[in-house]
């Protein structure tokens, strides 16, 4: 979450500057985890970035409750596991004390149809209108090679993946007080 995106993307573009032309620049490529390690440096000094992460055992998603998560045959429903995890970390930081909030998804996640796409958008904002009906919100789906803040994003859940498989990661444990990590949100409650 960031406060103010327009520093953070000017920077980024200094940053990636170097690395622009060896591949496309991607948080899982090992090629820049050099550039990983001066994004999460930059985020370190910054007051107004907050890091949000979610992390779901699919083992512990509840088989049945007010969600549907397994379709037919027992396969996992993504969409809904992800816009739940969504709606949690929302809960987390409490989007009453923002005028705007401003969400931008990776729309390459979806595997559905363009009318999965916007199901999806259509779950997210009526939730965020019931809990926070004073709250404008924009809601964007686009591909992360077309948005520089999906790819720092990328970057950052990718550091967080490294961390869940237990990869050594410095300098997001340094990052412990400027991050809202959710584990198991999903799990059965009660």
């Amino acid at each position: 979450m960031v406060v103010d995106p327009k520093p953070l993307r000017k920077r980024w573009r200094a940053m990636r500057l170097p690395f622009v032309g060896k591949s496309r620049i991607h948080g899982s490529d090992r090629l820049f985890d050099p550039l990983r390690k001066k994004l999460l440096n930059h985020i370190s000094k910054q007051p107004n970035i907050t890091l949000l992460a979610a992390r779901q055992d699919i083992n512990l998603i509840p088989p049945k409750g007010e969600t549907v998560y397994y379709g037919k045959g027992g396969k996992l429903i993504f969409d809904n596991v992800y816009a739940d995890l969504l709606k949690e970390l929302l809960k987390e930081i409490h989007p009453r004390a923002y005028k705007e909030i401003h969400i931008i998804i990776d729309s390459r996640k979806h595997k559905n149809s363009v009318l999965g796409k916007e199901q999806f958008r259509k779950n997210i904002l009526a939730f965020l209108k019931n809990r926070y009906p004073n709250t404008s919100v924009r809601f964007e789906q686009q591909a992360s090679t077309t948005n520089i803040l999906l790819e720092i994003a990328d970057f950052i859940s990718n550091s967080f993946y490294k961390l869940y498989t237990e990869q050594d990661v410095p300098l997001l444990k340094r990052l412990e007080g400027k991050t809202v990590q959710l584990k198991n949100p999903l799990k059965e409650r009660g």
